[in-house]
């Protein structure tokens, strides 16, 4: 029994130190996954940023999109100095921040609509108006034409 027991000690001792070796390697295998994990979100947001910037046909965001490149520059920076948890706030911020211009592209895209749709209000009008004030003098026409005959 005492030799069984000493083999068995020996194969959980084992077990024991390659597992714990393998929790030494899990850190730097978890931080170089979650490394990439950050880059790639980065490299998503900044291929959306060019998708803004082709969406805004009105230049209206202009100042809102370089804001968001100085923040996705600036998650690239922490996540080269390994600073996970910054990058992942200012991520956060940046995909706001991303919301916030697809917002304001829409609003201005319809104001500009609304500002068409007015424009050609005022034409119809204007044409009303002419086309009521040409047919009120042709009925004053017509009154001062059937008035003068017997």
């Amino acid at each position: 029994g005492y030799g069984l027991m000493t083999g068995w000690s020996r194969r959980t001792l084992q077990m024991v130190i390659i597992g714990v070796g393998m929790l030494g390697a899990f850190p730097r295998i978890a931080a170089a996954g979650e490394e990439d994990d950050l880059q790639r979100q980065i490299d998503t947001q900044r291929a959306s940023v060019a998708d803004l910037e082709r969406l805004d046909e009105l230049k209206g965001v202009t100042d809102e999109i370089a804001l968001l490149k100085t923040w996705l520059d600036e998650a690239w920076n922490l996540r080269a100095k390994h600073e996970y948890d910054q990058v992942r706030e200012v991520l956060d911020r940046s995909l706001k921040q991303e919301d916030l211009i697809r917002t304001k592209i829409a609003v201005s895209k319809l104001r500009a609509q609304v500002q068409k749709r007015e424009a050609a209000l005022q034409d119809v009008r204007a044409k009303i108006a002419r086309t009521r004030k040409t047919l009120q003098e042709t009925a004053a026409k017509k009154k001062a034409l059937e008035g003068s005959t017997p």
